[in-house]
């Protein structure tokens, strides 16, 4: 695995589409730096890593909900590598003009920084690399207090589209960001979907009920669920995306019966399907990672996640090499849970986030 260096704490979400984001760094600003124990990364273009060996990906071989401690990794200071500043030059040099997230529709003017990825056109089907296809922003992304990588590779599957997709909104007392990963013909539709949706009803919900983070977000999938039938006309019955999103922000702990106000940083997760989020900290430049996988993926070989299956009347299908499908009469399904693929509803799919 490969993790940023100078960081003091972190957070990695992963599916096909890979996205880090940091507290402000130790090392100068604007440069963030990504090494491996066999070396450093190559200097361009971002992208350059197949699905399962992502730059800024975590192991698939962590445990469930577990802490992982991993040795200081050996010194590459000398080869940096500048993420935010490629994603801030990419933008800067886009001839289209910025363009906000929807959920900047409800924030104070020019009080967020975007970024986000696009509308899938025919073109990028041809496009292997998530740095070929154009993102929209939003803001001075430079000066944004959280450093960010994102990386994507295309699926092998010759008829379909990269259909991975992002989102990342910040601002100066909080960060949401998240990750989707489309399945089925028409998954690059369905997460661009919810990409744009999800983020403005969880923002909303939370301005309500700041706490009650568990509640907005599962409210705020049922919601698009039920919209998605109307509105993608039929594409999520036999399509779907896995979304992973977290928020960093801070949490007002002071008591009645004291006059100090204690602000603690708070990281909140949710998921629905198997993309997985990581968080990643240490103390000093040659502390020891603490790596945490904040998910516990939806598959369909989890002991719940079969017993609510086959309690459905169900079928869970255990397949060579460890892997697992949910089947239906049409076809199979690597997931437990997932936004959209309606016609597995019947079978024991289920749409609730974790």
């Amino acid at each position: 695995p490969i993790w940023p260096r100078f960081v003091p704490t972190g957070a990695i979400l992963s599916s096909r589409f890979r996205a880090i984001s940091t507290q402000p760094m130790l090392s100068r600003a604007g440069q963030s730096v990504l090494s491996r124990s066999a070396g450093s990364l190559p200097s361009a273009p971002i992208a350059q890593t197949p699905d399962q060996c992502s730059a800024v990906a975590c192991s698939p071989s962590l445990p469930p909900k577990g802490l992982v401690t991993r040795r200081p990794l050996l010194n590459t200071a000398t080869r940096r590598f500048t993420i935010d500043c490629r994603i801030a030059k990419n933008c800067d040099m886009d001839p289209r003009k910025p363009q906000q997230h929807p959920a900047q529709a409800i924030q104070t003017p020019g009080a967020v920084q975007s970024v986000w990825g696009s509308a899938t056109m025919a073109s990028d089907k041809f496009a292997p690399f998530g740095s070929q296809k154009p993102m929209n922003f939003d803001g001075e992304i430079s000066l944004m207090r959280h450093r960010m990588g994102i990386c994507s590779h295309r699926g092998q599957k010759p008829d379909h589209p990269n259909q991975d997709d992002f989102f990342a909104l910040s601002r100066s007392d909080s960060l949401l960001l998240g990750v989707l990963d489309g399945h089925g013909p028409d998954g690059h539709d369905v997460a661009h979907f919810l990409q744009e949706r999800l983020p403005l009803l969880v923002m909303k919900g939370l301005r309500r009920e700041p706490d009650a983070w568990d509640r907005v977000v599962g409210t705020a999938i049922e919601d698009l669920c039920n919209r998605a039938k109307d509105e993608l006309d039929g594409k999520a019955e036999d399509s779907g995306t896995t979304v992973t999103m977290l928020m960093l922000d801070q949490q007002n702990d002071a008591s009645r019966d004291s006059i100090e106000d204690i602000r603690h940083i708070r990281l909140r997760c949710a998921f629905l399907g198997d993309s997985m989020a990581v968080h990643a900290r240490r103390l000093g430049r040659n502390g020891t990672w603490q790596v945490t996988n904040l998910t516990r993926v939806h598959k369909p070989d989890r002991p719940d996640e079969a017993a609510r299956i086959e309690s459905v009347g169900g079928m869970v299908q255990h397949e060579e090499y460890g892997s697992s499908s949910l089947m239906t009469p049409q076809w199979s399904l690597a997931m437990s849970r997932s936004f959209g693929d309606f016609h597995a509803v019947p079978w024991g799919l289920s749409s609730e986030p974790e």
